[in-house]
């Protein structure tokens, strides 16, 4: 009899537990059901917003980093006696990158099958599911009205796994959020060749869904993307809406220069971020390596070193647009120029004092490279990366400041404040001893004066046209 009713017993639990799994799982599809319904919602809530009267706005000029032009031609310094060298012997330099590995180029997720968007970026062709039956369209003359309905479309199309798609190729080619930016906008390209219009509502609309703050505004017939950015972004005009500086982002240089446009106040519900051009890793997408031979000479002996360099770092920056200049000085250089440049000149530093370290430094950067505005050799301003300084035929002051104090930070381990003079940017740097020369006075200590742009110069020489300048201080 108590088998019988162990059994029973056992029977019964079976079917509780089968029934409480069930209800669990119909449970689970019903939330899942009611997440849906409630993210359904909210876009048809957004959707309402901006069916609802856009305010005008007056758009500003784009802010100039210096307004003062540069030298086109370099001061070169006079020999001067050698300084009585007090510094410390350098006894143990920093450890040298190991040799990188020459990896094939990235397996970068992609989507297969029918329903794909196969576009170019950065070099490298990517294709991420979508949905081919999307349509959007516009039609003259534009308002808030027809932008809502074409949020509607786009969130009522199978837009996720499409998202789902761009977030992997950014975590996997190492995209900071410019670069998401970027690879958004040659997305929209090739799925609206004809219409920027279309572009900028689907980066706009793939930005919000991204959890990044954006905006379109509209003008003449011009649907226009507007982004704000925890940086500066030079020479780029932009609206304030609720004291936050939107810029009008056009990655097609054609479009008009319009000065009022209409928007909205608010924003999608949910707290959104802004977009950082700070690069915390390097960008990796076809690893693909170039070389340059640099030569200089110092104190009458020459030198050659091979430099090798990423593609990827060059093709990553080449339309970087201009922002603060502590991202240059912060940002990380690929393992190649990393191995290739530190190694190369870490074998001539041995032995040496800090100062004659630096000074050794210092004649390379002055003269390894040629000399240009950015006017010059561009024709707008552009501050360089160290690999970028590389491979361009020439560099000027700023880039020079960067890739300086690259070497020094990571072969010496010395301090180095940046000199931001009108028209010109220099360095200094922080000794373990008393050196005769020209310094700046920052946070109790004295920084001797090193400029990468003023030929043949040891440091404590300061260019003569800034020796009674006070520069402003940047610490990096």
């Amino acid at each position: 009899m108590k088998r019988n009713l162990s059994f029973f017993s056992f029977i019964i639990f079976l079917f509780s537990f089968s029934f409480a799994q069930n209800s669990f799982e119909e449970f689970k599809k019903q939330d899942q059901q009611d997440f849906n319904q409630f993210i359904a919602e909210e876009d048809k809530a957004f959707a309402d917003f901006l069916k609802n009267d856009w305010k005008l706005f007056q758009s500003s000029m784009g802010i100039k980093a210096d307004t003062k032009p540069k030298p086109k031609v370099l001061p070169k310094a006079k020999e001067v006696p050698p300084k009585i060298d007090t510094t410390k012997k350098i006894k143990k330099l920093p450890p040298v990158p190991k040799i990188p590995q020459r990896p094939s180029p990235p397996q970068i997720s992609v989507a297969q099958g029918k329903n794909v968007l196969q576009f170019n970026s950065f070099a490298k062709t990517l294709n991420v599911e979508y949905d081919n039956s999307l349509q959007i369209g516009f039609q003259s003359p534009l308002n808030n009205k027809q932008i809502s309905n074409n949020w509607e479309k786009l969130a009522g199309s199978k837009y996720k796994p499409t998202l789902k798609d761009f977030i992997t190729l950014k975590n996997e080619m190492h995209l900071n959020d410019w670069g998401y930016l970027v690879m958004l906008h040659n997305a929209a390209r090739k799925a609206f060749p004809k219409s920027l219009n279309e572009q900028n509502v689907f980066i706009w609309f793939y930005m919000v869904k991204s959890g990044y703050e954006a905006k379109v505004a509209y003008a003449e017939n011009n649907i226009l993307l507007l982004i704000p950015n925890k940086n500066m972004i030079y020479e780029t005009k932009f609206v304030t809406v609720d004291n936050q500086k939107y810029y009008l982002i056009a990655f097609d240089k054609n479009r008009p220069n319009l000065s009022k446009l209409f928007t909205y106040k608010g924003s999608y519900k949910g707290k959104l971020n802004l977009i950082n051009m700070e690069i915390s890793d390097v960008p990796t997408i076809t690893n693909k390596i170039l070389k340059r031979d640099l030569t200089f000479t110092y104190k009458d002996k020459p030198y050659q070193f091979q430099i090798e360099f990423s593609s990827d770092v060059v093709d990553y920056f080449k339309f970087y647009p201009q922002t603060d200049i502590r991202v240059y000085f912060k940002a990380p250089v690929s393992n190649y120029v990393s191995y290739s440049l530190l190694s190369a000149l870490e074998k001539n530093l041995k032995g040496k004092t800090e100062l004659e370290a630096v000074n050794f430094l210092l004649r390379f950067v002055q003269t390894a490279f040629k000399y240009e505005t950015d006017d010059q050799q561009f024709g707008k301003e552009k501050y360089l990366m160290p690999e970028e300084t590389i491979f361009y035929p020439a560099s000027d002051c700023e880039d020079r400041s960067i890739l300086f104090s690259y070497l020094v930070k990571n072969l010496l381990e010395l301090n180095v404040i940046v000199l931001d003079y009108p028209g010109h940017l220099a360095t200094a740097v922080y000794f373990n001893g008393n050196i005769a020369g020209d310094v700046v006075n920052y946070q109790g200590k004295k920084y001797m004066i090193c400029d990468p742009t003023y030929v043949n110069a040891d440091a404590g020489m300061c260019m003569p046209q800034f020796k009674n300048v006070k520069p402003k201080v940047i610490k990096i």
